[in-house]
Order: C-alpha cells, then sequence, then structure tokens
C-alpha cells in the first residue's frame, strides 16, 4: 500500500509590476524619450541615500566643486575603456546576436573583458563631469553606477578621492501573508524549500539534456524520493528556458523583403519546437502539483530591451491550463515566498557587467636559480609585484550590484533598456532576503550582511551545461545543489513505493 505524502506549502505575492509597465503600449511610443533621462531618474532616486553617511561639504552639483576645498558630490560613474570595441550599429538578428557571456555565437566559449591598465573614470551629474583618482578601486566599477566620493579637487581639475559612498540598503521586512494569527505556518510549512533552475536549453539539439530533464522533473514530482520531492513548495525558472535559434536555410535577411523566399513547414517546425518543449515541460511540472515561476531570458520570444515582459500566455497553451500553477513573470523578477523577498533575473544583467568589471592578480615572485643572475633579481622583482587583472566571478558582480543598490547598471551603456524617463524601475528599493542570478558557468553562493541586513546571493549555473539545480530552504535560506547526470546512480531511485500528494 503506498504511502501519501502532502507537498510543502509556501505563500506566494508577486511584487514585479513595476517591471511590466516598460512600454506602456506600443501606441505610445517609448522611444520618445532620449537615454540621458535613464541617468537623471536614476541619480534623483539615488541622491539621498548615497549622501546618508557623507562627513565633508556637500556639493549640490559637480559644477561647483571648488579647488583645494574637501567636499562630497554625487553623481554617475562613467567609466572609459579603451579595450573596448567600438559600437556597432548594424543590425543583428536574434540568429546573430550575443551568448550570455556577451560574445557572438560562433565564439560562446570565448568570454570577453574590456578591463585595462588604461582605464579612468569620471563622475557626472546633469551639470558636468570631474575626473576621478585616488584612492578609488576604479576596475570594480562600471558606467551606470551611483556614488558619493570625497575628495578634494586640485588645480589640474582632478578629484583626489579620499572614500566612496555606495546608497544604503533599502528596507527589508518580513512578510506576513495569510490568514489565522499571522504565525510561520500560515506563510510557510516546514521543511518547504524552494528550487532554482535556470538554462534549461528546451530544443537543443543535445538529447543528454533532454535526460536531465527528464530526471530533474521524475526528481520535482516524487517519483525518485518522494519525501525530498515533496519539499519542494515552488520552482523558479530564472531563464534560458528556449535554446538558441537556428537561421533556416530560406530564411532571408531582415529587411530583404524581395527575396521571395518563404519557409517550409519543417522549417516554421523547427523555429517553433523550443517554445513547444518548454510548454510541455512546465506543463508536467504544473500537472505535477508543483507551482512554477518563468523568468524570460535571451533567447526567448518576447522583447529584447529590459525590462522584458513575461511570455504571453498563447505560447504556453498547455502549461497555462492548470488554473493558478504557472505565474508568468518579467525580467527581472521579484516575488515574496513564504514571508521572504526574492529578487533576480536571468542572468544577462551580471554576465554584461562582467565585461566591465575586473579584479587585480598579483604575481607570483620568482625564485632566485643561480648567484650570476643576482643582477636580474631587481628587475625580476619588479615584475613579481605588478599587479594583473583578471575577470570578476559572478557571484562578485552579482554582489557589486546589491552594494550599488542597482540590478543592471550597465544599462543602457551595454545593456539594452527602455529609455525610462520619470523613474529607474531596476532600483532596489528594499533590500531582497534572495537574490539570485541565472545562466551562470558555475554555483556559487554567500550571505552578504550590510547595515544589519542579510541577503543571501545565489548564483543558478546552466542546467544545461552542469546538470545542476539549486535547493533553498524557506527557513534557514541556506542552499545544496542537486545534480543529474550519472544516470546509473538514479537507475534505482525510481521504486520508492511513495507517492506525493499534490
Amino acid at each position: 500500500m503506498s504511502t501519501k505524502i502532502k507537498r510543502s506549502f509556501a505563500s506566494h505575492e508577486p511584487d514585479w509590476e513595476r517591471y511590466c509597465l516598460f512600454p506602456p503600449s506600443l501606441t505610445l511610443q517609448p522611444y520618445n524619450n532620449q537615454y540621458n533621462t535613464c541617468y537623471n531618474a536614476r541619480l534623483s532616486m539615488l541622491r539621498e541615500r548615497c549622501l546618508a553617511s557623507a562627513e565633508h561639504k556637500i556639493v549640490p552639483r559637480i559644477i561647483e566643486l571648488n579647488e583645494n576645498v574637501p567636499s562630497t558630490a554625487v553623481g554617475t560613474i562613467v567609466k572609459s575603456t579603451p579595450g573596448r570595441p567600438a559600437s556597432d550599429t548594424a543590425y543583428h538578428s536574434s540568429y546573430e546576436g550575443l551568448s550570455y557571456l556577451g560574445v557572438p555565437f560562433t565564439q560562446e566559449d570565448v568570454f570577453m573583458n574590456y578591463c585595462g591598465e588604461g582605464d579612468s573614470v569620471v563622475l557626472e551629474d546633469e551639470s558636468g563631469r570631474v575626473e576621478l583618482a585616488g584612492d578609488i578601486d576604479l576596475h570594480s566599477l562600471a558606467t551606470g553606477v551611483v556614488v558619493a566620493v570625497e575628495g578634494t579637487v586640485g588645480a589640474t581639475g582632478i578629484m583626489t578621492v579620499t572614500k566612496v559612498h555606495f546608497p544604503t540598503m533599502g528596507p527589508q521586512d518580513e512578510i506576513k501573508l495569510g490568514g489565522g494569527n499571522g504565525s510561520d505556518s500560515d506563510v510557510v510549512s516546514d521543511g518547504a524549500h524552494v528550487l532554482l533552475m535556470s538554462g534549461l536549453d528546451c530544443g537543443g539539439p543535445d538529447a543528454s539534456v533532454s535526460l536531465k530533464r527528464e530526471m530533474l522533473l521524475d526528481y520535482i514530482t516524487g517519483h525518485f524520493e518522494a519525501k525530498e520531492g515533496s519539499n519542494v513548495a515552488r520552482v523558479i525558472v530564472a531563464g534560458g528556458g528556449c535554446t538558441r535559434p537556428i537561421k533556416p536555410e530560406n530564411a532571408s535577411l531582415f529587411g530583404n523583403w524581395n527575396s521571395g523566399k518563404k519557409l517550409d513547414s519543417q522549417d516554421k517546425t523547427n523555429m517553433t519546437l523550443p517554445i513547444r518543449e518548454l510548454d510541455l515541460f512546465l506543463g508536467e511540472m504544473c500537472a505535477g502539483g508543483v507551482p512554477v515561476d518563468y523568468i524570460p531570458g535571451l533567447h526567448d520570444p518576447t522583447n529584447a530591451n529590459w525590462p522584458q515582459k513575461p511570455l504571453h500566455a498563447c505560447l504556453l497553451p498547455h502549461s497555462v491550463s492548470f488554473v493558478n500553477m504557472l505565474s508568468r513573470a518579467p525580467n527581472p523578477y521579484q516575488a515574496n515566498i513564504g514571508g521572504k523577498c526574492f529578487m533576480g533575473s536571468d542572468g544577462y544583467n551580471i554576465s554584461d557587467l562582467l565585461r566591465f568589471i575586473s579584479k587585480k592578480k598579483k604575481k607570483k615572485k620568482k625564485k632566485k636559480k643561480k648567484k650570476k643572475d643576482e643582477t636580474h633579481n631587481d628587475d625580476d622583482e619588479a615584475e613579481s609585484n605588478q599587479e594583473n587583472l583578471e575577470p570578476a566571478t559572478s557571484l562578485e558582480a552579482l554582489e557589486l550590484t546589491l552594494m550599488v543598490n542597482h540590478m543592471a547598471p550597465t544599462g543602457p551603456d551595454s545593456l539594452p533598456t527602455f529609455p525610462f524617463k520619470d523613474k529607474d524601475p531596476f532600483v532596489m528599493e528594499k533590500t531582497p532576503h534572495v537574490y539570485f542570478a541565472g545562466n551562470c558557468d558555475r554555483f556559487e553562493t554567500k550571505v552578504v550582511e550590510r547595515q544589519g541586513l542579510k541577503t543571501r546571493l545565489v548564483c543558478v549555473p546552466s542546467f544545461s551545461k552542469t546538470g545542476q539545480a539549486v535547493l533553498l530552504n524557506l527557513k534557514s535560506l541556506e542552499c545544496i545543489v542537486l545534480e543529474f547526470g550519472n544516470v546509473e546512480g538514479v537507475a534505482t531511485a525510481g521504486g520508492n513505493d511513495e507517492e506525493v500528494e499534490e
């Protein structure tokens, strides 16, 4: 006789309305605004938070800085990176775009970082700009970051920085949902977990990825270990659901309307395969009684500019038929789950930021071999003390966005965004309990504490590349990694006589 196990419960309240307002409609022409309004809105929202801990005289505008007078100014960082190639204004179709590594698809395994020793930064506001030098780590900053700097402007017009102030953190409140007496049991049940995954790569050519997805589905629905599978109260798919589209042979280039070539039925079937496979996969999870939040990603059929709108219901006819089971979320994402604030994205903002930040790595000192080489020791020691730049990790980039209280600081400079005017939707007005990024090359996590507020950072690995998903405990916020790939190790796990009651 089989034993029924009840699935864990966690309350869920979407908090992503502000991401769904751009563009308000196609008839309002969202591109009538200039992109400089994005930086003005961002600076206006973060100015007072940057000045909360200022010590020197506060200058209202950069143009009012005086020589040899210690002052504090607020502005937006503009970083000059000579290693960055010239902006390419040519049209790129979805077949010729960039991957999550920020490089063309033909070079997907090559990561490009533009940082170098010739980089420089200036602080800019609506009145002007001033070049920064001194006690400032310019390699850890990128264009679009709002900071307050303390320092003194010299005769050359360069400001020697003594201290940098980042915006203070927003409030972090426990969300109490549900009825009863407002206890934790009304919000989340004991043992409840959230499963974070990304990079499903539905419709891809690799059959092994399809097998791993089936194994993941069997785990969630309790066919392997019913007790463990029943702890999954909600699944968040952080982008990467659809594989990169493959250009059909008969497809004409964009704008070449007179080519006369039309796609045959097989080409149309191949083009829609990724979204159809994704719909079936999401539908199977919903049919198993598992609530799912789906965040669109780089290759999904939605708008390219951030924030990305949720996938239309007509694209997921099977999974949306399960009422109240599938939540079509925007990108970025924010929701209150089990009394905790979850915030994150598909990871494209992090991969874009990684191209513009780096860290310094000291070379190892060379050992002395012979006495006759003593004349070269000074040169060797000087070379050993040189600091070379290396790219930052995804976790470091994720932590930086939390520190600057902005989810997409490189937009609109390099990350495509809408030209919003009055309010920047990417500014973090709240401090999340869980902050994640999808489609990372490997799993990383840490707890960051600032101003007494703790946030769990999670880099969700790409499932198609690693076979890994992240299981997060809603009470303790501890993470464990689930890995699917060793078929022999799980072949005997399907004989459990327990089933999950949905």
